[in-house]
């Protein structure tokens, strides 16, 4: 996601001091608080022009079932198992925009947002076989009498998948707006605001299912970048690790 220049908010007031910088932090656990007094809208404009395939709005204090509309996609609001509210709107042809508005159709009067994230995305094939375990961050500690005392942690998700065997020319050769799978891993270095979506297709279809894709989208960034290792002569598979930053 590019640089954000500026957010401006209609149909309501930042309550919070960082008016809405904490949008773009990546720390969805830090939110950005706006009284409501209308159709509430926050209009982002980048420093360059993106095509939004991904568009997430996460650490929501709404109920599920909100409607969200971003880039011409519309949403709604889901719970996610650690108890956490977000929308991941999934455009379709987008054209190329430098100003994104996330309208968010509630009737609640203080709303809280954790972060908004604008994604280009590129489609990676991952072998069957892949993970995505819950780990816990409580810290247990047993007193001399064997008792368990819990000071309680954060969940977050980590993914580990391998990526399906492919051919030299989808490997080396496209960049973000093919499969080149070392610029992918450039683009996603450092930390980088990114997003994983392993799981996104209707099972009898094959159609994209938005409400799978929202439920298995993770937030975060890589912790193992995703390799190219030679399997046969011009083939090639990889591995790549994520881990979710929750709100």
């Amino acid at each position: 996601m590019p640089a954000v220049q500026t957010v401006t908010l209609t149909g309501g007031t930042w309550l919070s001091a960082d008016q809405g910088s904490a949008l773009f932090d990546g720390k969805p656990g830090r939110a950005s608080r706006i009284r409501r007094t209308g159709s509430l809208a926050i209009t982002i404009t980048l420093a360059d022009a993106v095509v939004p395939a991904i568009v997430a709005v996460l650490g929501l204090n709404l109920p599920p079932g909100v409607p969200v509309t971003a880039a011409g996609a519309t949403g709604t609001t889901v719970r996610l198992p650690d108890g956490s509210v977000c929308a991941w709107l999934f455009p379709e042809e987008a054209p190329l925009l430098s100003t994104v508005s996330v309208e968010i159709a509630t009737t609640a009067t203080n709303v809280d947002v954790g972060e908004i994230a604008i994604f280009q995305a590129v489609d990676v094939g991952i072998t069957d076989g892949w993970a995505v375990a819950t780990i816990d961050t409580s810290v247990h500690t047993r007193t001399k009498g064997g008792q368990v005392n819990t000071v309680p942690g954060a969940l977050y998700r980590r993914l580990t998948c391998n990526l399906s065997g492919r051919a030299t020319d989808v490997v080396r050769g496209g960049g973000l707006n093919g499969t080149d799978w070392e610029m992918i891993g450039a683009a996603l270095a450092g930390r980088r605001r990114s997003c994983v979506i392993p799981q996104y297709r209707d099972m009898s279809t094959k159609a994209f299912n938005p409400l799978l894709a929202a439920r298995s989208a993770l937030y975060g960034y890589p912790t193992q970048l995703p390799s190219a290792e030679n399997i046969s002569r011009q083939y090639f598979s990889g591995y790549m690790e994520f881990e979710e930053v929750p709100a």
